[in-house]
């Protein structure tokens, strides 16, 4: 399984577990002051660019704004359908 996702336009969607001290830990505690250690959330950008303030979603908050179907591996292309 890749480190991360792309979509369309330079999306990219990497999941981060969130470590106590750490820049992923900081950001999510902006958003959600509840976020633990241990919890995995994802930092999504669009060409090297944070999308949203600062970028890192739960799950559920990633599936409204990212069309989770349109994601693929870095490796693969965008016109590989499976079946």
């Amino acid at each position: 399984m890749p480190d991360y996702l792309v979509g369309p336009d330079g999306l990219r969607v990497e999941p981060v577990q969130l470590m106590r001290g750490a820049a992923h830990w900081l950001f999510a505690r902006i958003i959600e002051p509840t976020a633990q250690e241990g919890e995995v959330w994802y930092r999504v950008t669009r060409h090297g660019q944070a999308v949203g303030f600062p970028g890192y979603y739960q799950l559920d908050q990633l599936q409204e704004i990212v069309d989770l179907s349109k994601l693929r591996g870095p490796d693969q292309s965008a016109s590989s359908e499976t079946a």
